[in-house]
């Protein structure tokens, strides 16, 4: 479900430009998909921070990897919840994405 993301940010490098295409997909998909829009918008978030933070700044590899670890655990922390159905697992994953973002970077 949400792990197409992933896919294509490999894809495409994992730089700048794909963080951007993946925040621009993500944000696409919210007015399709109402029963998933808060983790959709999370998932934008994510990739657009990553961008604000990093367009025309130096990205060591080091950093990249790091940030590629922290948006692949919550994608895929999302995605696990939503395949689920539980909405419970649904809530819990949405609570941990969002706590994880206000997490201030390093």
């Amino acid at each position: 479900m949400f792990d197409i993301f992933l896919k294509e940010l490999n894809e495409q490098g994992g730089g700048v430009r794909a963080y951007d295409a993946t925040a621009r997909a993500a944000r696409a998909r919210i007015a399709s998909e109402p029963d998933n829009a808060a983790a959709l918008l999370l998932i934008y978030y994510a990739a657009q921070r990553f961008v604000d933070a990093y367009d025309d700044q130096p990205l060591t590899v080091e950093t990249a990897g790091e940030e590629m670890e922290q948006f692949s655990a919550l994608v895929t922390g999302l995605d696990k919840a939503f395949a689920s159905g539980s909405i419970d697992e649904k809530f819990a994953a949405l609570n941990a994405a969002a706590a994880s973002l206000a997490t201030p970077r390093h």
